[in-house]
């Protein structure tokens, strides 16, 4: 399968600054400045580098076998690479003293082009762009705010999609700035055909769930900005939310599912707290959702942030707390919210779950009756709350994949669980139940003594 055969770094879809943002200053690169002079610093590099054409034949094959195994269409093939601002591109000299290092990438053919970078820190003034050559299309600043870690401990981090197949990537260092950047670039992605987040994901959702923005959401559309949809390495997987901590402390703390750290779309590696708690190829979606009560066919405006550390995790509620790289407090036209909870052990009335099925816009489903306490797969008795769900005004929602990770919520509005799974995945199957990890179990990770296995560590101040 693809996901096996083939590196896929994470993507950001269709990425148009009037349909979504990533966290950046966007603002337009320093060379778009007519009146600007640059001199050529360095010599014997390549200036421009092309990328082999693709074997579409093979491509076309490995594209049929994923929608057998129902694997996400991907959209671009991924070209390992080593380049970095030494290696590669140019480096020039303004007349007032600045520097500006460029790279030319051409992808024969390409829709569009995108950078996957193994190692990316930027110093405190400088500032990183990508635009097409065209000057059509650019993404940026990135700045020292994107940086994932510190100097001596690198992480990385990915750029969106730039349409066309003539591509520069350009570097710029104000001469007061005597650090240099430390960008590197792992994968070139050629996009070879066109696959927005509405070809799969937007409508994907069984036909009976019920838009957030409908009637039944009334009630609840604080709590919604709180939910987030979770990418990981391009692919729609998973749900989750912002969390409070007793001191209101606004600390970027997401709850999600322990299942969500591993599987397909992470090639089968187990991400986990203690041995392996970085996950900078994650990316959260905010606001995604339709306008209104109907569905939408067109891709709805949203933020994105990209990298989160889990802090802690545990497969016996499945639970995973993970605090994100890129606060979403910074990103233009969202204000978070953060979920209370209750880890008293009592389910309170019936409320609701807030979740993104199929990775399509976010819905609400409405709890039928009084949460049962119970296992998971006949094991781990007393850790889960087993719902069902009820016929509203609009529909009759329930959980999907992709539902996975999404908070359980009361009537007094408290988070008392997360998502696990279900057996009620479309609409024939209306009486099915779904199954969430005990918020109060989670708590203390079931009496684990190590704080990457507890909540209560993290959000009890």
């Amino acid at each position: 399968m693809r996901h096996i055969r083939i590196i896929i770094c994470f993507t950001f879809l269709c990425f148009y600054t009037n349909v979504f943002a990533q966290l950046s200053r966007n603002e337009l690169p320093v060379s778009f400045d007519s009146k600007l002079k640059l001199i050529g610093i360095t010599k014997n590099v390549t200036p421009v580098v092309t990328m082999p054409k693709l074997d579409m034949a093979r491509i076309e094959a490995e594209d049929k076998e994923d929608v057998e195994y129902d694997i996400p269409p991907r959209f671009g093939y991924s070209h390992k690479v080593n380049y970095d601002l030494n290696n590669s591109g140019t480096w020039y000299e303004l007349s007032n003293g600045d520097k500006l290092w460029q790279l030319n990438v051409v992808c024969p053919n390409a829709l569009s082009v995108n950078f996957c970078y193994d190692k990316f820190w930027i110093p405190e003034g400088g500032k990183f762009f990508v635009y097409s050559k065209d000057k059509k299309q650019s993404i940026g600043a990135f700045t020292s705010r994107n940086n994932k870690g510190g100097k001596e401990n690198i992480r990385g981090f990915a750029t969106g999609l730039v349409y066309g197949n003539d591509v520069i990537l350009e570097y710029y260092q104000p001469k007061e700035v005597t650090t240099d950047a430390i960008i590197s670039i792992e994968f070139i992605v050629h996009g070879y055909r066109y696959i927005d987040l509405g070809q799969k994901g937007l409508g994907d959702a069984a036909s009976c769930m019920v838009n957030i923005n409908c009637e039944e959401g009334q009630n609840w559309q604080d709590e919604k900005i709180a939910v987030a949809m979770i990418l990981v390495n391009g692919n729609r997987y998973c749900t989750g939310s912002l969390i409070n901590t007793t001191d209101l402390s606004q600390v970027p703390y997401f709850l999600t599912a322990d299942h969500c750290l591993g599987g397909w779309a992470n090639e089968d590696i187990k991400y986990d707290a203690v041995t392996l708690p970085n996950i900078d190829h994650y990316s959260f979606y905010w606001n995604y959702e339709a306008p209104g009560c109907a569905n939408t066919t067109v891709e709805p405006s949203h933020n994105v942030t990209n990298g989160a550390t889990i802090v802690a995790n545990n497969s016996y509620s499945d639970f995973a707390l993970l605090r994100l790289s890129e606060d979403p407090q910074y990103l233009s036209n969202y204000t978070p919210y953060y979920l209370g909870w209750d880890h008293s052990g009592d389910s309170g009335d019936p409320g609701v779950c807030i979740h993104h099925p199929k990775g399509d816009v976010k819905k609400i489903s409405t709890v039928d009756g009084l949460p049962i306490s119970s296992g998971w797969n006949g094991t781990n008795y007393g850790s889960h709350w087993s719902v069902g769900w009820k016929s509203t005004l609009n529909g009759h929602g329930m959980t999907q994949g992709g539902s996975s990770g999404s908070p359980l919520l009361n009537a007094a509005h408290r988070v008392i669980g997360q998502l696990h799974g279900s057996n009620c995945q479309d609409c024939t199957n209306l009486n099915g139940r779904s199954s969430y990890g005990k918020f109060d179990v989670s708590w203390t990770g079931n009496s684990n003594n190590s704080i990457q296995r507890r909540l209560n560590c993290w959000l009890e101040s």
